[in-house]
């Protein structure tokens, strides 16, 4: 990403000053809902109006809509839920998945956690221990699945910057999420789980990852308390 230049910003600044229609503005209002912002407030703000590219955000999401997952019909052929223990083949058992997460037919904003599950001095753990910590340690974490994953996925579709992943980038620096609540097996037979990654040019895109890999604290679990 290019810094601003001195320039660029004298001209955001000239143009604020001269092509505004300030006629059509209540003195009261942008007193006291604008003037009256604390300096720190007011940056914060102009910058995230800014970085929309001076398009309005109308509200923020407050919650939105689940969605069944199929892994066959979303990522391709061969592609099913994990089924019996990480050491077996996958095909026979039950299904692993955190069930809690496909009862939830929406998701409150406010009621995500993320999770890391590194402890002190640790800069990385393999995926499978890291489902273990989940599973074992963190109970009452809700692991989110596929349903979780396809909601956020298809809100962005229809929303782009203003869906809530956006959302989670603008105010918390969110650009990972997996979704440790369904174990996906690829047509290798390896064990795998869903993630969305917000990319170098800006776009969310998604993927599946190995759980032989190493998860940092730049890749949290998503999740929420039971």
């Amino acid at each position: 990403m290019k810094t601003v230049s001195r320039g660029q910003a004298l001209e955001v600044a000239s143009r604020v000053g001269t092509q505004v229609n300030w006629d059509e503005l209540d003195g009261d209002r942008l007193q006291k809902e604008v003037i009256g912002l604390s300096p720190e407030e007011f940056g914060a703000r102009f910058t995230t109006f800014l970085k929309n590219g001076c398009r309005f955000i109308f509200g923020e999401p407050k919650s939105f809509l689940t969605k069944s997952f199929n892994p066959a019909e979303f990522i391709g052929e061969g592609w099913t839920i994990w089924k019996g223990p990480a050491d077996g083949d996958g095909l026979a058992g039950e299904e692993d998945m955190d069930k809690r997460s496909l009862a939830l037919a929406d998701v409150e904003l406010a009621k995500f956690v993320f999770e890391t599950c590194l402890r002190t001095k640790e800069k990385s753990i393999k995926g499978e221990e890291k489902l273990r910590r989940l599973k074992e340690e963190k109970p009452d974490f809700i692991r989110f699945g596929g349903n979780v994953f396809l909601g956020l996925w298809l809100d962005y579709q229809a929303n782009k910057e203003n869906s809530i992943l956006e959302w989670f980038y603008r105010n918390f620096k969110i650009s990972f999420m997996d979704f440790f609540g369904q174990i996906l097996r690829d047509p290798d037979g390896d064990r795998d789980v869903l993630y969305l990654f917000r990319d170098g040019d800006g776009e969310w895109r998604w993927h599946c990852r190995w759980l032989e890999d190493e998860w940092g604290a730049a890749r949290p679990s998503a999740g929420c308390a039971s």
